[in-house]
C-alpha cells in the first residue's frame, strides 16, 4: 500500500512539474533540469545530460515536445540506447505556408542518400547525425538589430500578430546574415549563423581524424591507395590553398571558399554532398566547372571558357601524391626540393648569425 501512494505521488509530481514548465508535457525536465545529470558512456566518458530551462525556452525547438524528436522513449525512466532523436519526425508545429505538420523529411532523405547519410547505419560510431552539425540554438533578438528591427514594423502593418512576427524574423535571422548598420550606411556583417571558418573546424573535426576516415573508408570499400590518400589529406590539403588562407586572415570574407561552397550544388540544400563518382555530385568532372564558376567572385570564366584543366576535381585541394600521375610526381618532387631549399636557408642564416653572436661576444 505504501509502495502504491508513493507511486501515485511521484506520477503526480511529475506531471504537476511538467505543466509548470510550460515547456514540455512528457515529464523529461523532471530529470533533466537538474544540474550536473550526467551518464558515463561506453568509453568510459562523463556526458552532461542536463537541460537549462531558460535556454532551452529561447531555442528554435523550444514549442516541440521531447518524444516528438525522440519518439523512442517510451518508459520513466528510459533507456539510454533510446535516446537518438528522429529528424525526420513530423512536428506538432504547423508550417505557416501549408498550415499542414512540419518536417524536415525532405532534408532528411537528402542527407540519407549522401556520403554522410547512406552508410550512417552501418556504422553510427563514425558518420555524423543531424545533431552533430546542428545544435539547438538560442533564437536572435529583433530588438537588437536596427534592419531587424525595421522589418519588425513594417511586418506588423499588416500582420497584426506581433509575436507571431517576431518569432519568424528571429528564425530566418538565425540562418542569414544580418548587415549591422549606422548613419545609414552598412559598414560590417554580423554572422548569425557560422563563418566560414567555423565550417571548416566543424567538418575537420572528422575529415582531419585519420583514424575516423580509415574506418570510414573501410565501410565504403575504397581501397585505391591514391584515393585514400586524397580522403586522408583532404583538411591538410586545404589549409595550404588560397581558400583556406583568405578564410584564415578574415574569417568574414565571403569570398573566401570553404567546405560547403565547393561540395554542395547551392540550391539551399547543404546537405547534397555526395561522392565525386556520383554524377549529382557538385565536385563530379561534370558539374565542377559550374561549381568553381557560379559565383563572381570566384572564378566566372571556367564555364564561359570549357576551362576543364583548371577545373578538375585531382587538383581542388592542391595535395601533389607521388606516383599517381607524371605531373602530380613532377609538383611533388618541386614541392619537396623548395621546401628543402627553404629550410636549408634558414639554418644558414640562423648558423651565420649565432657564430657572428659568438663572435662579438667573445670580443
Amino acid at each position: 500500500m505504501r509502495a502504491f501512494i508513493l507511486g501515485i505521488a511521484g506520477a503526480l509530481a511529475i506531471s504537476g512539474t511538467a505543466l509548470a514548465t510550460g515547456i514540455s508535457d512528457d515529464g523529461c525536465l523532471v530529470c533533466h533540469r537538474l544540474k550536473g545529470l550526467s551518464v558515463v558512456d561506453k568509453d568510459n566518458k562523463i556526458k552532461d545530460c542536463s537541460i537549462k530551462e531558460a535556454l532551452y525556452a529561447h531555442s528554435i525547438h523550444r514549442n516541440v515536445g521531447c518524444t516528438e524528436c525522440h519518439d523512442k522513449i517510451e518508459e520513466y525512466p528510459h533507456k539510454p540506447e533510446n535516446v537518438a532523436a528522429n529528424c525526420a519526425n513530423k512536428c506538432h508545429v504547423a508550417d505557416p505556408s501549408t498550415k499542414k505538420p512540419f518536417s524536415h523529411e525532405d532534408v532528411f532523405k537528402t542527407w540519407e542518400e549522401s556520403v554522410h547519410g547512406k552508410n550512417y547505419e552501418k556504422a553510427p560510431d563514425i558518420y555524423p547525425y543531424c545533431n552533430y552539425c546542428h545544435t539547438n540554438e538560442l533564437l536572435i533578438d529583433v530588438k537588437k538589430f536596427e534592419t531587424l528591427e525595421g522589418s519588425f514594423s513594417r511586418c506588423s502593418i499588416c500582420h497584426e500578430n506581433k509575436n507571431w512576427i517576431s518569432d519568424r524574423l528571429s528564425h530566418v535571422a538565425k540562418r542569414q546574415d544580418i548587415p549591422l548598420t549606422e548613419n545609414g550606411f552598412v559598414h560590417q556583417f554580423i554572422k548569425t549563423r557560422r563563418d566560414g571558418w567555423e565550417v571548416v573546424e566543424l567538418c575537420a573535426s572528422c575529415h582531419a581524424d585519420r583514424e575516423k576516415m580509415e574506418k570510414a573508408l573501410e565501410v565504403e570499400g575504397i581501397h585505391d591507395k591514391y584515393e585514400k590518400e586524397h580522403v586522408l589529406t583532404a583538411v591538410e590539403s586545404y589549409k595550404v590553398t588560397m581558400h583556406s588562407k583568405m578564410l584564415y586572415l578574415d574569417r568574414s570574407d565571403t569570398r573566401a571558399a570553404d567546405c560547403l561552397d565547393c561540395h554542395t550544388n547551392k540550391d539551399g540544400n547543404f546537405h547534397d554532398i555526395f561522392h565525386k563518382e556520383d554524377p549529382r555530385s557538385s565536385i563530379n568532372v561534370k558539374n565542377i566547372e559550374l561549381t568553381c564558376g557560379r559565383s563572381t567572385e570566384c572564378h566566372p570564366l571556367a564555364p564561359e571558357k570549357d576551362m576543364k584543366n583548371f577545373a578538375t576535381t585531382k587538383w581542388v585541394h592542391m595535395h601533389p601524391i607521388r606516383g599517381e600521375s607524371i605531373g602530380q610526381t613532377i609538383v611533388w618532387v618541386v614541392q619537396e626540393v623548395f621546401v628543402a631549399l627553404v629550410t636549408f636557408v634558414l639554418l644558414f642564416a640562423s648558423g651565420f648569425i649565432i657564430l657572428d653572436l659568438i663572435k662579438n661576444l667573445k670580443k
